[in-house]
């Protein structure tokens, strides 16, 4: 048998490859254009749904602390913190965490409850805002810093 005979041997890449497969370089490319249009879309869709987080704390304020709305206002922020994260948001992103630890840690019958979750909701309208967003630096890890030492100043559960 010559050589040009013998059949010749496929690799281990090909071998796991279908006859539909696509190339780890294509899919790679088709995620980052994926993870690009998901990015750039991201603060907009943030605009639209924090007023209804606004209005969530809104009705938070008038019910018993720790009733079934804090766990929903709990899950939106939740929802928010890894959105933002995953569109590549990081000061939201670490806004919404330090917001998640007050409403999971802190005692929601502390008055100062309140002020605290809205200056987080100040803080992450300032981040959205079209005049002049925060962008990740070191204004934003000061005010990310503020935030988690004005958590800190209340009781834990």
């Amino acid at each position: 048998m010559t050589n040009n005979s013998r059949p010749q041997r496929k690799s281990l890449y090909e071998k796991t490859q279908g006859p539909q497969a696509v190339h780890i370089e294509t899919l790679i490319e088709q995620g980052d254009t994926a993870a690009r249009r998901v990015s750039a879309g991201y603060l907009a869709f943030f605009r639209t749904r924090l007023p209804s987080v606004e209005n969530l704390a809104k009705a938070l304020f008038g019910e018993t602390p720790g009733g079934p709305d804090w766990k929903v206002f709990y899950t939106v922020v939740h929802d928010l913190r890894s959105s933002s994260a995953s569109a590549g948001y990081n000061t939201v992103s670490a806004i919404c965490e330090s917001l998640e630890r007050l409403l999971f840690e802190r005692d929601p019958q502390n008055p100062l409850m309140r002020d605290v979750i809205r200056l987080h909701l100040d803080a992450l309208s300032l981040a959205a805002s079209n005049n002049t967003p925060i962008a990740d630096g070191d204004e934003a890890n000061r005010l990310i810093a503020n935030l988690g030492r004005a958590v800190d100043k209340l009781p834990r559960i």
